[in-house]
């Protein structure tokens, strides 16, 4: 017979549950009220969290003998017809009574722990407590971290059926886990995970900021903003050339192409660009983002590749369900580290990278958005992959000509060069990449402001042409080409 307390100590219980609720009461009423974002509705779905543990704390600890004349009736959900964010995020999501609790013990846990005051003070009195409502209490600094089965607890209680009811709809996949507003990051049990609430619904629910795509610190991708349009970078005629099939898709897709029942072909698009260091490749990428309207996500590979077996197909998981059906661009750089050629398997490493790369040939081609990779060299893709791969574009070093528009490009509008023989030597014998210039430019400028100069010299320029060209061509390579003054 399971009866830790007697039902003298039950009552004591009920009573100091029922003070701690009405002590709590008023400061619930006046939670959240600080700016001008509606909170009315998150409010009541605090009271109502609170009416839950109440009857469910109370429900615990009868008497066996009393329990068949007891009826415990889960209390309504608050409406939540305000245009409050948090309305809003539980009516877009059409939020079940499971996902409700859910979603109310995040915020709790996150930002009003002393709602689960009362999980802790029971903690304290009954061992046997834990195993009913789950949770994790730290002793230390007393503080209860809520479950998915603490959620469990809350609307089922002793009813095995709803258990399993509830189980069940958790078991089929939470609308909150699979647009990550909640987490489970538990490793074994799924019930066992505690509820954490992305801190950036948390913001939006107090502040009213709306999450962008890239939320969280569990995605593996920022958004990538720029300003510059196709005005901004000077490319090889064939290059700008090439760009223009990804622009072309870009328009069908938004204008219905691919819903099109006059064709079979997916909606997905996987762009190439390969070429040096410093070409300017994920600046082109940035620039076709802004120039169609569409957001570039950027993949950090720190955050997707991991050396424990699945966790780089469950970090890239994350990112395309997030980003599908978004109409965005996807932007892998240094690609070749995540879609390079399988190797002749030798040990279970090899067997494990060789998966990893036939995971991604077949998720990316699932991904109905655009995907760009960027590559120093189109020869380090797997040949499945290059396959797969709907334009290749390779952004070539710039030649002299336009060497020599770069160098006029960064030049400041207050900023000239000794003589144009300076210009036409630097355009010819140093074959660097947009960013070599644009770095040397820049420290040139800065030294031309230190001294309050406006003249570049060939003497002043010589130090950083030193500096860059061994950053550009390797060590020992800082020498220089002698440059002659022409009289003009």
């Amino acid at each position: 017979m399971k009866s830790p307390i007697s039902l003298t100590e039950n009552h004591q219980q009920e009573a100091l549950i029922k003070t701690k609720v009405n002590e709590k009461t008023e400061e619930i009423n006046h939670l959240f009220q600080t700016n001008d974002v509606s909170h009315t509705s998150l409010n009541e779905e605090m009271k109502w969290l609170q009416s839950l543990i109440e009857m469910r704390c109370k429900e615990l600890f009868l008497e066996e003998e009393t329990e068949l004349n007891v009826a415990f009736e889960v209390p309504e959900s608050p409406k939540s017809n305000d245009e409050s964010p948090y309305s809003i995020t539980v009516n877009a999501h059409q939020l079940t009574a499971i996902d409700r609790v859910i979603l109310a013990l995040g915020v709790a846990s996150a930002h009003y722990p002393s709602i689960l005051k009362t999980f802790i003070q029971i903690e304290e009195s009954s061992s046997a407590f834990a195993i009913e409502a789950g949770g994790e209490y730290n002793k230390a600094n007393r503080s209860f971290k809520p479950t998915f089965q603490t959620a469990l607890f809350l609307l089922a209680g002793k009813d095995l059926s709803l258990w399993s009811h509830y189980s069940a709809q958790l078991i089929k996949g939470s609308i909150l886990l699979k647009n990550d507003i909640i987490y489970n990051r538990s490793s074994t049990e799924f019930i066992h995970g505690k509820i954490e609430l992305d801190t950036a619904y948390l913001n939006y629910f107090l502040s009213g900021q709306k999450p962008q795509l890239d939320h969280g610190s569990y995605f593996p991708g920022t958004l990538y903003k720029s300003n510059l349009t196709m005005d901004d970078i000077i490319l090889e005629d064939n290059v700008r050339a090439q760009i223009k099939p990804v622009g072309h898709y870009i328009k069908a897709l938004e204008n219905g192409f691919f819903k099109s029942n006059d064709h079979s072909f997916k909606s997905g698009f996987i762009a190439l660009f390969y070429g040096a260091p410093g070409t300017g490749k994920t600046m082109l990428a940035g620039i076709l983002a802004n120039t169609y309207g569409i957001d570039m996500y950027h993949v950090d590979l720190s955050q997707v590749v991991s050396k424990y077996i699945g966790e780089t197909e469950k970090n890239l998981e994350v990112l395309f369900n997030r980003l599908q059906g978004k109409n965005c661009m996807l932007f892998f750089d240094e690609a070749d580290a995540l879609f390079g050629k399988r190797s002749d398997v030798k040990d279970a490493h090899d067997r494990y990278a060789n998966q990893e790369v036939s995971y991604l040939l077949q998720r990316i081609e699932k991904f109905d958005g655009l995907t760009i990779l960027a590559s120093n060299f189109e020869n380090n893709m797997d040949d499945a992959f290059k396959r797969r791969i709907d334009v290749s574009i390779n952004v070539i070093r710039p030649t002299e000509n336009t060497r020599e528009s770069l160098w006029k490009h960064y030049l400041p509008k207050n900023i000239t060069f000794e003589n144009e023989n300076l210009l036409k030597h630097l355009a010819k014998e140093y074959s660097y990449t947009g960013s070599n210039i644009r770095n040397i430019m820049k420290n040139v400028t800065i030294a031309l402001h230190d001294r309050n100069e406006t003249i570049i010299t060939h003497s002043l320029l010589s130090t950083y042409l030193m500096i860059e060209n061994e950053k550009a061509f390797g060590k020992n390579q800082s020498r220089l080409s002698p440059f002659v003054q022409k009289s003009e």
